[in-house]
Order: C-alpha cells, then sequence, then structure tokens
C-alpha cells in the first residue's frame, strides 16, 4: 500500500500532503493522471491537475501547497510527474527516517545499568534518563526545568504530561536521529500509552521491549553486592563485577572498591538491602509488568534470561539487535 502522509509538502511549512484513499499505491495514481494526458506528456494543465486532485484526499494542504511543491505556482501547466515523483521521494525518505526506539525493563538487580551502555554504543543511539532530563532542565532553567523544579520544590510528583514534554523537546535533537534507548520511562501502563500516542505524532512507534529475566533468588546477592559510582553512575559488584582495586581476598569497601576510570570511591545505595528488594519486586510487578502485557499482543516483547554473569550477558543480545535493526 502506497501511502503518504504528513509530509514536508513544500520548503517553508509542514503540512500533510497525500493519504491514499481510493488510490492503493503509486502506480494507480500514474493511471489516474494519465486518463487527463493521454500522450503522455507528462504535463497538464492546471485545470486538469485540480480535477485529478479532487481524487485523492489532501488532509489539509490545499492545491496550491502542490502547485508549490512543483515548482509550478507561477506556470499555466503542472509536471505532474514531477508532482508524483516528489510523493514517491517522501515516502521513500520517511521509511528511511524511522527510529529504532528501545525500552529496557527488568526487576531492580537484572542488569539494566550493564547492558543499557553497550547496546546505546552498538547502535549508535543515546540512552535517555528521565530523572537526567528533569535535572538539565532544572539546570539550565528552562521553563520546563522551572515548572518542574517549582513542583518538587512543593513536594508534588513531576506529572506525565510534563514528563512527556520533556521526552519530545529531547528526542528532537540531532542524536536521536538513528533512535534511542528510554531508560526509567514508561514506569506505568497509562505513561506507556501516553508514550505511544507521542511517537505516533512524528511517524514513530516502540521498535521493541527488552525484558531482562532473573530469577527473584539470584536478585538478593546481586542487590546486595552491588557498588556505584555516583557521578557517572557505573556499576560494579563485589564478586560478578569487581572493580580493578579490590585484590582477591579484600572485603569491599569504600577504601577498596574504587572506580575504574576516575579512582574515586564507590558507594552502595542505601535501598539495595533485602528488604528494600521485597518492596520494589511488588512495585515492579504491580506498575512495569503490565507495560510487557501492552506491548506483548504488538509482537515487540523480547523476554531476555539473563541469569548469567556479565561477560556472558551481551551474547545474550546480539542476536536480537541484528534482528531488530536488519528489519
Amino acid at each position: 500500500t502506497f501511502r503518504l502522509q504528513h509530509r514536508h509538502f513544500g520548503f517553508q511549512k509542514l503540512v500533510p500532503l497525500l493519504a491514499m484513499s481510493n488510490l492503493s499505491n503509486a502506480n494507480l495514481m500514474i493511471q489516474l493522471f494519465r486518463k487527463f494526458d493521454p500522450n503522455e506528456t507528462g504535463e497538464m494543465e492546471k485545470e486538469k491537475f485540480v480535477k485529478v486532485l479532487e481524487h485523492i484526499d489532501l488532509t489539509g494542504a490545499s492545491v496550491d501547497d502542490a502547485f508549490q511543491a512543483v515548482g509550478a505556482a507561477q506556470k499555466a501547466t503542472v509536471d505532474y510527474a514531477a508532482f508524483i515523483d516528489f510523493a514517491m521521494r517522501a515516502e521513500v525518505s520517511q521509511t528511511a527516517r524511522k527510529r529504532t526506539v528501545l525500552m529496557l525493563f527488568g526487576p531492580p538487580g537484572a542488569g539494566k545499568g550493564t547492558v543499557a551502555p553497550k547496546i546505546a554504543e552498538a547502535l549508535r543511539i543515546p540512552q535517555l534518563s528521565t530523572g537526567d532530563m528533569l535535572r538539565a532542565a532544572v539546570s539550565i532553567g528552562s521553563s520546563l526545568g522551572r515548572e518542574a523544579e517549582d513542583i518538587m520544590k512543593r513536594g508534588g510528583l513531576v506529572p506525565d504530561e510534563l514528563v512527556l514534554k520533556l521526552i519530545q523537546a529531547r528526542i528532537k535533537l540531532t542524536d536521536c536521529d538513528r533512535g534511542f534507548i528510554l531508560d526509567g520511562f514508561p514506569r506505568t501502563l497509562q505513561q506507556a500509552k501516553m508514550l505511544d500516542s507521542l511517537l505516533a505524532a512524528t511517524g514513530d512507534e516502540v521498535t521493541a521491549v527488552l525484558a531482562l529475566e532473573v530469577p527473584e533468588q539470584a536478585l538478593a546477592e546481586r542487590i546486595c553486592g552491588r557498588w556505584v559510582h555516583k557521578e557517572s553512575g557505573r556499576s560494579y559488584h563485589a564478586s560478578r563485577a569487581p572493580p580493578k582495586s579490590l585484590q582477591p581476598g579484600q572485603t569491599p569497601s569504600a577504601e577498596t572498591m574504587r572506580d575504574d576510570v576516575t579512582g574515586q570511591p564507590l558507594m552502595q545505595r542505601e535501598d539495595d538491602t533485602e528488604e528494600a528488594l521485597k518492596k520494589r519486586l511488588v512495585a515492579y510487578r504491580e506498575e512495569t509488568v503490565p507495560i510487557l502485557s501492552h506491548y506483548g499482543p504488538l509482537g515487540k516483547t523480547r523476554h531476555v534470561a539473563v541469569n548469567v554473569m556479565p561477560e556472558e550477558m551481551w551474547g545474550r543480545f546480539q542476536g536480537i539487535l541484528g534482528y531488530l535493526t536488519s528489519k
């Protein structure tokens, strides 16, 4: 099916181009034009061109917009072949611009922090954190940042609508042209549906939801042995992925656990305890798991068993990513 909708029609403004109604593909469009051009000259008088356009739903664009698209605004005739070529190139361009949009889910300690940077590097797309976006917006004093800061100072939660506006602004930057990974959003089914609408407005959609799976009994050992570098977010583990500073036989501590890059002391989060893990797992099941059910019927959810050592984890993702990016 040949569909043309929401394209750049001309150079000055963005308006819908064509939504094929009774025309199912480009060949039928060509046939329709040629009915008014039996000699197949590729051109026709403007009056005839307008009659052809009566069979096409312009969905908001005007006839003058069509003239401008092919440089016929000041001419007596219209090069309809150029118009069709323009429309076909617009469709190809739209397809080429389709971005890879990934979500990464998993219970606390599943390894999202380990694999996300590798995915970002492999696909050359950024990992976007809503928390980072909020902090950046507040730091630079943008209108969205000021609005969020005012809410947080009053002890309130930043509303979903505001978070969506931050995401909308962020994904317009050029480093997101190929796509992006969403980290920390959505957290609820309602947020997922709002995100779907936001992406649809730009012709995008969620490419895949990668769900990391680890048996719950293995999560406690992962969580309680986790250490992080506060400034960068780099994550380590006392036994599974220790920093270079921890020598065999040493007890993990702020002195022995240091960041490989900066040499600064690592820290353990206050909620990296077995008791806190139980509460976080309840929240994960109640809020996050329904998101997987939302995308599952659409064929977008990929379950990845990652109860392996960190050096083996990446292999579990390479095949999936290769398949997704080749589609």
